[in-house]
């Protein structure tokens, strides 16, 4: 027990430094500015629509959760999470600062975890806000009433609750497939373009294969059903409970395999 509790303060070490370093860093700026894009596709809204347009309460609802799904899901958190955590490991290695870190009286299945929730502390950080931001952005286009009236009701609030809840999830999923894939790319666009491409195929694999789709799940949690087109990830038929766990499982393994590589894993700063 006592083992468990000692390995537990040193995750929790390494999250907390990791997390202090990279949130004063360069990265998350970066990170926030691109996080900000969608709230700039709500201002242009807000003055290029038609107020008819603007001032539809129902039709803001339906545009806001196909902006949240195709453009702040799949594109911000998506490339955001490629950027964020693939650098969390290998960012050390291009700063040939890594053996340093190997250096540490740690394991280094438990030096890729704390790593892990490090960046996803990060990751929370920023997204979350950005995603509260683009909501209440978005719903300002029908008027500051009429948002304080959404923005206040059971369903407003429901709606509030589930989109920050579906970036938290998203951030968790991605992350964990991300740091993996730290361990074996120095791109961060190389494997974000290959999972892209594995989500786009999802809907014609095997079962046991889909499961791996991310998007797949998070489409299950939408409180808005959207229209994803004749190539849809489907899976609105799948409960949200089922979604959630199958995520957090994709991340367990992703983060258990991200550890097992790390074991080996030698340094070559060339």
């Amino acid at each position: 027990m006592k083992g468990l509790e000692f390995r537990a303060r040193q995750i929790r070490t390494v999250a907390g430094v990791d997390f202090r370093r990279t949130l004063g860093g360069r990265r998350t700026l970066a990170l926030a500015l691109y996080c900000s894009l969608p709230v700039v596709v709500a201002l242009i809204r807000s003055v290029w629509f038609p107020e008819a347009a603007r001032m539809d309460v129902g039709r803001t609802t339906h545009e806001l959760a196909q902006i949240f799904s195709l453009f702040h899901l799949r594109f911000i958190v998506f490339f955001g999470c490629a950027f964020l955590f693939v650098k969390s490991f290998r960012g050390e290695v291009l700063q040939q600062i890594l053996h340093l870190t190997l250096l540490l009286p740690i394991r280094r299945r438990d030096l890729i975890i704390g790593k892990y929730f490090g960046a996803l502390a990060v990751a929370l950080a920023v997204f979350l806000p950005s995603t509260v931001a683009l909501i209440v952005m978005y719903r300002l286009a029908n008027g500051l009433e009429k948002t304080v009236q959404m923005m206040t009701s059971a369903q407003g609030l429901g709606h509030l609750a589930a989109y920050v809840g579906i970036t938290a999830v998203a951030v968790v999923g991605y992350g964990a497939l991300f740091l993996l894939a730290g361990l074996f790319f120095k791109n961060p666009m190389v494997p974000a373009a290959l999972y892209l491409g594995f989500e786009a195929l999802a809907p014609f694999l095997p079962f046991p294969i889909r499961v791996f789709s991310i998007a797949r799940h998070l489409h299950a949690l939408l409180p808005v059903p959207v229209s994803l087109g004749p190539l849809a990830v489907t899976g609105a038929d799948m409960p949200g409970w089922l979604a959630v766990i199958l995520i957090l499982a994709v991340a367990a393994i992703a983060v258990r395999l991200a550890g097992r590589r790390a074991q080996g894993h030698e340094i070559d700063y060339s």
